[in-house]
């Protein structure tokens, strides 16, 4: 045994698999496993092989809640690519306390609209994003540089069904202010056809924009109500940020600061 098998052994289990290992010593993968393979046979302790694999599966699996789909369709399939060994388990959490999701280890990870004030917490800024109308190129409301929700005249807005911060966000603006807006409901590919082939309002968000075609004849105006611009968060117990290491890792790379 010599002194590089323990300082790459203990990249390993710091890494918590071969193969980010490898990439982190800038070696081969098969070189590094034939190097703990005669770690093994030196030690001839099978027990550290099996602690070793435990460890890498728990790293190997990340659980993240989401607020919002666009903040999740945009980091889920980015997020696989650069860490194609790591599986991100994600959902879409709406009405339920993120620090009890976190503390109850419901989640390892909850992505949220704003930091969360708690000494058990840390939340870190992510990304930011906000609401945009879609308008069709003859829509008078294009004369204007931004718009608020409350300063549409009456006509129907599409509304696709599927959750979130900002559509929340859209729905209690529209109630409070008892605005002269309809909604028309549908879900998520019945509204993409709607948007298409009518002249109909839309909204759609930053983070969403490369998951939706809205056409040629559309423009994108934004809309200044403050709730329909966030930050969006990374919250996680601070006991618990080796395990989301990977996603931080990743999350740093975006074009937005962390």
């Amino acid at each position: 045994m010599d002194i590089t098998q323990l300082q790459y052994f203990k990249i390993i289990a710091e890494c918590g698999s071969l193969t980010k290992a490898a990439r982190t010593l800038h070696i081969s993968q098969p070189a590094m496993s034939a190097m703990l393979k005669r770690f093994e046979e030196e030690l001839d302790v099978e027990l550290m092989k099996t602690d070793l694999a435990d460890l890498a599966q728990q790293n190997l699996s990340i659980s993240a809640a989401f607020c919002d789909p666009g903040v999740c369709w945009f980091s889920v399939p980015r997020f696989s690519v650069a860490y194609p060994d790591v599986t991100l388990k994600d959902a879409l959490y709406e009405n339920t306390d993120p620090v009890k999701l976190l503390t109850e280890r419901t989640y390892d990870l909850v992505i949220t609209p704003c930091k969360i004030r708690d000494t058990r917490i840390q939340s870190l800024p992510f990304l930011t994003d906000r609401v945009f109308l879609s308008l069709p190129d003859n829509s008078k409301l294009l004369e204007s540089k931004s718009i608020s929700l409350k300063d549409i005249p009456a006509q129907p807005l599409l509304y696709p069904e599927i959750g979130g911060y900002f559509l929340a966000q859209i729905d209690r603006i529209i109630s409070e202010n008892n605005l002269p807006i309809t909604l028309v409901k549908n879900d998520f590919n019945i509204t993409q056809y709607l948007i298409q082939t009518t002249n109909f309002l839309a909204t759609i968000s930053t983070l969403s924009l490369a998951l939706r075609n809205d056409g040629a004849h559309r423009t994108l105006l934004p809309l200044d109500d403050p709730e329909l611009q966030v930050t969006w968060h990374l919250s996680f117990l601070r006991t618990n940020r080796k395990k989301v290491g990977n996603f931080l890792d990743w999350a740093s790379t975006c074009p937005h600061p962390i």
